[in-house]
């Protein structure tokens, strides 16, 4: 197995949940901050000069309320939402395809490098920011997240800025020459050290899952509206195996019992008791019976005899 799949089945349960949704959460708080309070939204930036001569130590974990696009104008209004939701949806895919626990690593050591870049770069160079109240270091955070998708399901056809059909890949091209256009445009020190380490996260975690692939979007879309129609009584459990079939073996339709488990996944170890809401299946591929839950049938590596 590979160190991350190791990690998973050992600290895997300690994970944090619905990350994507907090994350969200986060964002539409900082846009509270922002426009609400005014005053105390310059306190939450990750300026370096105020942590390193100030002491404003809260300032390491305080900017991911900052906004990561303004509302400039209308039209950033109506972007911004959809914008919030489809990183949601990003997150929510990587969560599926990597798990649960490496997810929680991307977005941390994200933050953690991101911290140490800037106060390295200050003790090293004492020059103060200039640009930092305006510095969308959030949006960056959420750039390096698409990149990572979008290698993943590279070929997957979505619409770019809600009108033009476009790869994923091609969408990712896009957003490195305009991470690329940014880097060249803005001269500020702290503007540059942040996009850098943006793309050196992308890169270490692109290394680490390089081989994991996950369900297309159009499969995970198919898988939600059956759990719907599930929830809603349209669909009985019999029809489940013929509807979820994915290639990876079929649905195992969960029987909770008093004595023990009856399904427990061969990664993370967790069984229908754990969580009732996780699917397990069989995969067709691994030698041997080998059983995983939702989060990592798609993401193992196949065992061979």
């Amino acid at each position: 197995m590979k160190f991350m799949d190791k990690l998973e089945r050992k600290i895997g349960k300690y994970a944090i949940p619905h990350l994507p949704l907090i994350m969200t959460g986060i964002f539409i708080a900082g846009y509270i901050f922002r426009y609400f309070f005014e005053s105390f939204y310059p306190k939450l930036t990750l300026d370096p000069l105020y942590i390193v001569e100030g002491h404003e130590y809260w300032r390491l974990i305080s900017w991911i309320f900052t906004v990561p696009f303004e509302l400039s104008d209308t039209l950033s209004m109506i972007l911004a939402p959809v914008c919030l939701y489809f990183y949601y949806f990003v997150g929510s895919s990587l969560e599926r395809v990597w798990g649960r626990l490496a997810l929680n690593m991307y977005v941390f050591s994200e933050i953690i490098l991101t911290d140490l870049a800037v106060v390295i770069v200050y003790l090293i160079t004492k020059e103060p920011n200039y640009a930092f109240y305006y510095l969308p270091t959030t949006r960056y955070m959420l750039l390096s997240m698409f990149l990572a998708m979008a290698v993943i399901f590279k070929e997957e056809v979505v619409l770019f800025a809600l009108v033009v059909p476009m790869k994923m890949k091609w969408m990712a091209v896009v957003d490195a020459v305009f991470m690329l256009y940014e880097f060249i445009k803005y001269p500020f020190l702290y503007w540059r050290v942040i996009i850098i380490t943006c793309v050196v996260t992308f890169g270490i975690f692109w290394l680490i899952n390089r081989n994991r692939t996950g369900r297309s979007i159009s499969q995970i879309r198919r898988s939600r509206r059956f759990k719907k129609a599930v929830r809603e009584g349209r669909v009985s459990n019999e029809g489940e195996e013929s509807m979820s079939r994915s290639g990876h073996g079929k649905v195992i339709t969960m029987r909770p019992s008093g004595k023990g488990p009856i399904h427990r996944c061969t990664i993370c170890g967790r069984t229908e008791q754990d969580n009732p809401d996780l699917e397990f299946r069989y995969c067709s591929k691994c030698a041997g019976n080998h059983e995983y839950c939702s989060d990592h049938i798609f993401s193992h590596v196949h065992i061979e005899e």
